[in-house]
């Protein structure tokens, strides 16, 4: 008889000691895989999606929307990080979903245009989204930063040209008190291109990191896709030394992670949030970095590897309530004062 390995899920709720309000704030970052609208782009013409239909980008918005609702015992995160989103309309459609979607009331959304001078944006054409509760600090603004990855001869497209990636994008708020929060959301290159490319993207928006006053709270959250091997974790913690990462990065390729590898078998926390050093009285709690699993569509139980994985979002037409999540966990921390 066959071993059968089973994983209990718990449903994850904030675990901070600090619960006056004012004083904790929860920051979520979630990949929502390829959450495309279905209005067709003409400016992508090698998409390689096919164009959804209605029902299928409101049947993804409230899967991923119910994760992110029962998130910190209902109330969902006060700052959210979104990657893979492809539009303002898919972002609407998704924000719309949320149970109080006019509590978010700052929306950060560039989309990046794909015929501009390189270096140029993901070709697929999905970028990074943040939606928060808090106000943006006085006197700034949201913006994005261009990755360029073209000085790099091993970061080369498919059809051999210059290899792009998501722009990262930058926006302060206003915390409780006053002091400001500088938050980069972020969607490095993926694994299968070199490591030099992450690393490059990686470098870019640290540093842009480290230019803010040393006053903000400064956080990176986002798709890092630094996977679980030993080449990866030491060129992470390399590129964030005297950062406050999570200790669950480095898992040594087993236990949980935020994405499942079929090939490899194994698990790992691609999705991060990293704490930039700062002289502020606001500190990420790092031994809350969890992974958000609290709805039955986010896995489903493979029997030949006898492994619960990411269900990904495939439309179900017959009961759109059963089509899956996203082939990524969310991730989320605790921020106190």
């Amino acid at each position: 008889m066959s071993k059968v390995i089973v994983w209990l899920v718990f449903v994850l709720s904030a675990t901070s000691a600090v619960a006056q309000s004012g004083d904790r704030i929860t920051v979520m970052t979630y990949n929502v895989e390829n959450f495309f609208d279905d209005i067709d782009d003409p400016r992508y013409p090698n998409d390689r999606e096919t164009l959804n239909d209605t029902a299928y980008v409101s049947g993804k918005a409230a899967s991923i929307a119910r994760v992110i609702n029962r998130f910190d015992n209902g109330k969902g995160p006060d700052v959210l990080v979104l990657t893979e989103i492809e539009s303002q309309v898919a972002l609407s459609a998704l924000k719309d979903a949320l149970s109080s979607p006019s509590d978010y009331k700052t929306e950060v959304f560039f989309d990046a245009d794909p015929n501009r001078p390189g270096p140029k944006p993901d070709f697929r054409g999905i970028d990074v989204a943040i939606l928060a509760r808090l106000p943006l600090a006085p006197g700034t603004a949201p913006k994005p930063h261009v990755i360029d990855l073209t000085g790099e001869s091993a970061c080369i497209e498919d059809d051999g040209s210059p290899g792009s990636t998501r722009d990262a994008i930058e926006a302060s708020f206003e915390l409780p008190g006053g002091e400001t929060l500088s938050v980069f959301g972020v969607h490095f290159p993926s694994g299968g291109n070199p490591i030099v490319c992450r690393e490059i993207a990686a470098k870019t928006v640290r540093d842009l990191a480290n230019d803010l006053p040393s006053d903000h709270t400064v956080l990176l959250a986002g798709d890092f896709n630094f996977n679980c091997r030993d080449d990866e974790q030491v060129a992470l913690n390399r590129i964030f030394a005297g950062w406050a990462l999570p200790v669950q990065l480095d898992n040594g390729c087993v236990g949980n992670g935020s994405h499942w590898f079929s090939r490899e078998n194994t698990w790992s926390y691609l999705d991060v949030i990293a704490e930039r050093p700062q002289a502020s009285p606001w500190r990420t709690e790092m031994r809350t970095f969890r992974l958000v699993i609290n709805d039955f569509e986010q896995l489903f139980f493979q029997d030949s590897i006898k492994r619960l994985r990411p269900k990904k979002f495939r439309l179900n037409t017959s009961n759109p309530a059963n089509s899956g999540t996203s082939d990524h966990f969310p991730v989320a921390v605790d921020l106190v004062k």
